[in-house]
């Protein structure tokens, strides 16, 4: 499947597992693994995905995570330190989109890391 956009990806995943038990029994068991068969690439180790499992009786809601101005002590350490996940010159690059949803998101993960 190509991704169009992460609401494309989410949309192909929930009717996927809504008709499939097999593919639904997967998703909770690994999400991880299977969203990175679907974008075609490993993810970072550092990335995590979860999935939550709707009731009958709960609408759930996400709350999009808003990035602050400043990279937090954390980060500045991943970065300065040249601790990235990549190594070397290899590059890991997931780019999700959602242009056509009213969020209009865009994620980008990068752990290229450069020793110079």
């Amino acid at each position: 499947m190509q991704v169009e956009s992460r609401g494309a990806l989410q949309d192909f995943i929930t009717n996927k597992a809504a008709n499939d038990s097999q593919y639904r029994d997967a998703l909770v068991a690994n999400p991880k693994s299977l969203l990175a068969q679907h974008l075609g690439q490993e993810l970072p180790e550092w990335l995590n995905v979860e999935v939550v499992e709707e009731t009958a009786n709960t609408f759930y809601l996400i709350a999009p995570h808003v990035p602050s101005d400043e990279l937090a002590d954390e980060d500045l350490e991943m970065v300065a330190g040249g601790k990235g996940g990549g190594g070397g010159n290899q590059m890991d690059n997931v780019t999700c989109s959602d242009n056509d949803g009213a969020f209009n998101s865009v994620v980008t993960l990068n752990t290229e890391v450069s020793l110079v």
